[in-house]
């Protein structure tokens, strides 16, 4: 990808402009449709000017991807962050991911989609797509994982397996957003309130 030290302000918004133009498309279209051809139609501009701040679709794909963990971070990290014990950081977590999913739609749509259909030209996927360090710090500090074994460590939960845990978290989650395509007035709130609920008893220590 070309350098966007020196880019001015107006190359800046146009990326902007393109990276959200890559979103809406990518959540409608699906991956595998949204070629760059549509999403530069998407935003009234060439072809040309898509690959001129981009240079392929892989970039283009990492800056969505940069942008979509960037929105979901900037809710979630306060909100994790607040909490001291495992079992808020936990209920923080699911439900600041679930209102998320209300207020950007298409972004959550846009990263399950490439979750499930990017492969880079070198075989890459989603996971192998480079994040700013930023991102990856923000990441760790709202890792599922990392609060599952918090509460083991601290005995707010039994022993648990944190990976099975953590997976089950992120399935219910991904469940949510399936559920609400389909069924748009589908209540997130009281679905994280259940959910909340479900994992907290499903980790409670085992009683004396």
């Amino acid at each position: 990808m070309r350098s966007t030290d020196g880019d001015t302000f107006t190359e800046r918004a146009r990326r902007r402009q393109l990276v959200g133009c890559a979103i809406d498309a990518i959540a409608e279209l699906g991956f595998a449709q949204a070629s760059v051809r549509k999403i530069a139609e998407r935003g009234g501009v060439a072809m040309s000017v898509v690959l001129y701040h981009f240079g392929n679709k892989d970039e283009l794909v990492a800056a969505v991807v940069s942008e979509c963990y960037r929105t979901l971070l900037e809710a979630m990290v306060p909100a994790v962050g607040a909490e001291s014990t495992a079992i808020g950081k936990l209920a923080a977590h699911i439900r600041t991911h679930l209102q998320y999913m209300q207020t950007h739609r298409a972004h959550q749509i846009a990263i399950m989609e490439i979750s499930q259909g990017f492969r880079g030209r070198d075989g890459a996927r989603l996971a192998d797509v480079a994040i700013d360090a930023e991102h990856r710090d923000g990441l760790a500090a709202v890792d599922l994982e990392v609060i599952f074994r918090l509460g083991v460590d601290t005995g707010e939960f039994r022993s648990v397996s944190v990976e099975s845990m953590a997976t089950a978290v992120r399935g219910s989650i991904g469940a949510a957003l399936l559920r609400v395509t389909a069924q748009p007035d589908f209540d997130l709130t009281d679905y994280g309130t259940d959910l909340i609920e479900a994992f907290t008893r499903a980790c409670a220590p085992d009683p004396r």
